[in-house]
C-alpha cells in the first residue's frame, strides 16, 4: 500500500529532481548510487515517498548540494517525519529575535558577518540547520550573543519535535503510525551509521535525531533522567556477533559506570564492541559481556582510542 502524497514530499521530491537535472543525471543514476529500484526512486521524486535520512546524505554526495540545500532538505525530512509543518529549533528562535532586536536586514547582518542572505534565512527557518564553528563566531559578535548561550541552544536544537509536537509520526510500509506525547519516544539508528558517528564534529543528541530512521516508544526504559537512544542491526555488525539482528537499548548521554555493559566504537574499527567496562588503575578495561568473570579482556591504556562509548541497557535478538 503506498503511502500518502503530501505538499513537504512532494517539495523534497523536486528538489531532488531539480537537483538530478542541474547536474545532468537521471534517475537511473540516482537509484544506481542509493541501490534501489527506479520505481522507488520515481515515488520518491513525485513526492509519494521520503527518503529516510541515510539515502538523503547519499543525495547530498551524489549532486554535490550546497550547504543552504542541505540544510532545506534535511529541513523537509524533519518535518515529514515529524509530522510538524512549522517545526523550529530554539536557535531559530535566538537568531532571528537577536537580529530584531538590532534592526537588522538579512542584508545587514550579512555585510557584518560575511554569510550569505540564503543561509542566514537557514539558520532561521531550518530546524535542523547548524552555524559552523567560524559562523557562529561571527554571529556571536554581530549579534552581540555570548558563545554559551549558542552552545545551550545548539544542544537543545533537536528537542523542538519532542517539545512542540503533540505527537510523533513514524512512516511505515503500510502508512503512518503515531506515537502519542504521553510516550516516550526513542529513536532508532543503524549500527551502520553509529560507526560513522565522530563526537569531534556533532553532538549525539543531534546526530541521532538527524540520522533516525524510525521511532519506537518503551516508557520503562526511557525516563526522565536516562535519555534512551537505540541502535538496530544485523548481528554481524557487533563484537561478539550476535545471532539474527539485534536492537540495542543505550542511553544518550549518562557515561557508563564500573561494570555496566556498553557498547564502544574504537578507532580504526568496524564493528561496535559490547563489552563490560571493569576500569583498573586509571585504564579502561573491557571484558566479554557474554561471560561474565570471562578472562577475554581487552585493555585501552589510551583513551582517546575510544571514539565514543554508551551505556547498554538492554539487548533484544530477533530475527533468528
Amino acid at each position: 500500500m503506498p503511502m500518502p502524497t503530501t505538499p513537504l514530499k512532494i517539495k523534497l521530491g523536486k528538489l531532488i529532481k531539480s537537483g538530478l537535472q542541474a547536474a545532468g543525471l537521471r534517475q537511473l543514476d540516482l537509484a544506481r548510487h542509493l541501490n534501489i529500484s527506479t520505481s522507488a526512486v520515481s515515488q520518491m521524486l513525485n513526492g509519494k515517498t521520503a527518503p529516510d535520512a541515510a539515502h538523503l546524505e547519499k543525495v547530498f554526495s551524489l549532486l554535490n548540494c550546497s550547504r543552504n540545500q542541505i540544510f532545506i532538505m534535511r529541513d523537509l525530512l524533519a518535518k515529514i517525519r515529524s509530522g510538524v509543518h512549522e517545526l523550529r529549533s530554539p536557535l531559530n528562535d535566538l537568531l532571528r529575535e537577536a537580529r530584531k532586536a538590532r534592526n537588522l536586514t538579512y542584508a545587514g547582518l550579512s555585510s557584518l558577518t560575511s554569510i550569505s542572505t540564503a543561509e542566514l534565512r537557514a539558520f532561521e527557518s531550518c530546524s535542523t540547520a547548524l552555524p559552523s564553528k567560524e559562523q557562529m563566531e561571527k554571529l556571536s559578535e554581530a549579534l552581540e550573543i555570548q558563545g554559551s548561550v549558542f552552545q545551550e541552544e545548539i544542544s537543545r536544537y533537536m528537542n523542538v519535535v519532542q517539545d512542540n509536537a503533540p505527537c510523533e509520526v513514524q512512516e511505515q510500509q503500510a502508512g503512518f503510525t503515531t506515537v502519542t506525547k504521553d510516550v516516550k519516544s526513542i529513536p532508532v539508528v543503524s549500527g551502520k551509521s553509529m560507526l560513522e558517528f565522530n563526537p569531534a564534529f556533532e553532538d549525539i543528541k543531534n546526530f541521532v535525531w538527524r540520522q533516525y530512521e524510525q521511532i519506537i516508544s518503551n516508557p520503562a526504559l526511557s525516563t526522565d533522567d536516562e535519555e534512551v537512544f537505540a541502535i538496530n542491526d544485523a548481528g554481524s555488525r557487533f563484537d561478539p556477533a550476535l545471532p539474527g539482528s539485534a536492537l540495542l537499548h543505550v542511553t544518550l548521554k549518562k557515561y557508563p559506570e564500573n561494570d555496566d555493559i556498553v557498547v564502544v566504537k574504537l578507532k580504526n574499527n568496524d564493528k561496535l564492541l559490547l563489552r563490560t567496562l571493569q576500569r583498573q588503575d586509571n585504564e579502561n578495561v573491557f571484558s566479554s559481556f557474554l561471560e561474565k568473570g570471562s578472562s577475554e579482556k581487552t585493555t585501552i591504556e589510551d583513551p582517546r582510542d575510544i571514539e565514543w562509548i554508551r551505556r547498554i541497557l538492554k539487548v533484544e535478538i530477533k530475527d533468528l
